[in-house]
């Protein structure tokens, strides 16, 4: 590569683009093209270049401008980018917003982490279902199990912390639900939901 070469290489700059966005723009109900759009807006903008004319972008993406103009609409609707009025030196202009896109991954990172704990809670509380079975040696009935639903949906007691009045029960012989309950309780009466919380009471009282 001769230096003339190598120096429009380097003179050419870079785009910064963050990686959640190419992690998870199909997520979004982008499109190839849509983030070649995309990418084509941030360099722009990252040359101090907030609206890009469409037959720049176009020459830029090997797309039409009428393609263009239907992708930047499309992503404006997807909430991915939006257009914007501003005032700059008294004279209003507009401009291409790019972050409404982090707004939408924050969200989609949201709910992909909140079905993520459901589907653990999900399993956990079968597991603990399991572990009943086996203590109590027989088939937890339906209403037991929806006693168990509510120690956890209603009263907010951690699995563990039910897990643990499970062999306290146990312990003392008393396979019922009923005397689970009355363990928690009295745990609660103590400000204690969760099996963390009992163990620091119990170290506290040194036990």
């Amino acid at each position: 590569m001769n230096d003339e070469l190598f120096n429009s290489f380097v003179e050419s700059g870079s785009t910064n683009i963050n990686n959640l966005i190419l992690k998870n723009y199909h997520n979004l109900g982008m499109t190839e093209k849509d983030l070649v759009v995309y990418l084509a807006l941030t360099m722009y903008a990252q040359q101090g270049n907030t609206f890009p004319m469409a037959k720049d972008l176009a020459a830029d993406t090997g797309l039409d401008e009428t393609s263009i103009y239907a992708i930047i609409q499309g992503m404006i609707k997807l909430g991915i980018i939006e257009l914007k009025t501003v005032f700059d030196h008294h004279q209003q202009r507009d401009i291409y917003s790019l972050t409404p896109i982090f707004h939408r991954i924050k969200n989609l990172l949201e709910q992909k982490q909140n079905s993520n704990h459901q589907d653990k809670l999900m399993s956990d509380t079968e597991e603990l279902f399991k572990k009943i079975e086996v203590e109590f040696g027989r088939p937890i009935s339906p209403i037991e199990q929806e006693q168990i639903h509510q120690w956890i949906d209603d009263d907010h007691y951690s699995i563990d912390l039910i897990d643990l009045s499970l062999r306290e029960a146990v312990l003392n012989q008393a396979y019922s639900l009923k005397y689970m309950d009355r363990i928690l309780i009295s745990w609660e009466k103590s400000n204690i939901k969760s099996a963390e919380q009992l163990q620091e009471r119990r170290k506290k009282l040194g036990y």
